[in-house]
């Protein structure tokens, strides 16, 4: 668990060899034993992911459980959890929050002078993957509008989970490309951190599952888009769209959102095919030139999400795991491939650290 200025990330992970059910009462139990410890509510949670194995039949398991802990906006998401067997879990929350739910997809939360807003968004039509991300993020658009907020000044944070995404991703990214682009958002102005990424939904026929964090309130000076030039491209060099990572800084601290990483050079270039080792160092390295730019270090990331090709490589990458990663970060490891089949790891994280600006609080002083 990392605890960083009110906020709080929970990896659950039960341990492997247990049936389903047994691994869901043990997430279960985890999941209220962690609040406890450091004296949270269920009112406190904001987002909570779990990673299934087979996420048409773990689902229904565990939202028979979650309805004796309703709280925050909840995703389940077919990738197969490595670092255990079944099912795991990965919690945001924040202390004194007020949030309130909009249906099973939205959840408002005010926090200091700030308003979030997270929303999962899954097609309804039998479409192709480009047709079902048009109308994923359409819906997205309406949401925001209702709640006085835009794609392009609002949303600082998405997750594209692509079923079969080595045949759907390209379709995804049309269709993203099309509507970033009719609403301004560019190479030349900015784009949205992001993760796009193999995954399964609940519903069978949803190629495309849409995950955003909006923020209503923030300045244009508390936002940073970090590059890590040195290290990577841009990625509009290879016909992609999406920031490397999104730094906010408020009047109490500093986030930084960091989007799918994997082993990449300055020229857009996949380096070390075929190593993951290799490619999982890279990947890291990456991430702390992204963390450099904003100021903070390695020590400041409070969660992290691996992505693996192939499952079977992870006992070699779990040694740099452990030795690169805080020891209190909140980490899941999942088997779920990455957009380019030469990639074999993506890394995504989320940085907290202490920070004095002139900006509003992220959290309202007690």
């Amino acid at each position: 668990m990392s605890d960083c200025c009110g906020e709080y990330w929970f990896s659950i992970t039960p341990p492997p060899g247990f049936s389903a059910a047994e691994s869901a009462v043990m997430l279960e139990n985890a999941y209220v034993q962690a609040l406890s410890e450091r004296a949270l509510t269920e009112a406190d949670v904001v987002f909570k992911r779990y990673f299934c194995s087979d996420v048409y039949r773990y689902a229904p398991l565990l939202q028979r459980h979650e309805k004796e802990h309703p709280a925050g906006l909840t995703l389940y998401i077919g990738q197969a959890p490595l670092d255990t067997s079944f099912c795991s879990l990965q919690v945001y929350a924040v202390r004194g929050n007020s949030s309130s739910t909009d249906g099973d997809e939205m959840l408002r939360v005010k926090h200091g002078g700030y308003e979030s807003l997270w929303s999962i968004v899954q097609p309804t039509g039998q479409a192709d993957a480009e047709a079902q991300s048009d109308e994923a993020i359409e819906k997205l658009c309406h949401q925001l509008t209702s709640k006085g907020m835009s794609l392009a000044e609002d949303v600082i944070r998405t997750w594209y989970y692509v079923r079969d995404i080595d045949n759907n991703y390209a379709g995804m990214i049309k269709s993203r490309t099309r509507h970033y682009e009719a609403c301004g958002l560019t190479a030349n102005t900015h784009f949205i951190a992001s993760t796009g990424i193999e995954g399964k939904s609940t519903r069978p026929s949803a190629l495309v599952t849409l995950v955003t964090h909006a923020i209503q309130g923030l300045q244009k000076s508390q936002i940073r888009y970090l590059k890590a030039l040195a290290n990577m491209s841009p990625t509009h060099a290879y016909g992609v769209n999406f920031e490397r990572a999104t730094c906010i800084t408020y009047g109490d601290r500093k986030h930084i959102h960091i989007s799918g990483t994997a082993s990449i050079d300055d020229k857009g270039k996949v380096l070390h095919c075929g190593d993951i080792v290799r490619q999982c160092h890279r990947a890291l390295d990456n991430i702390e030139a992204l963390l450099h730019e904003g100021s903070l270090g390695v020590g400041d990331l409070c969660a992290a999400v691996v992505y693996l090709r192939d499952g079977q490589e992870y006992p070699q990458i779990a040694p740099v795991l452990k030795e690169r990663l805080p020891r209190d970060c909140a980490v899941n490891v999942t088997e779920a491939p990455v957009c380019r089949p030469d990639w074999l790891v993506e890394i995504e994280g989320e940085a907290i650290a202490p920070h004095c600006a002139p900006f509003p609080n992220f959290l309202s002083t007690p």
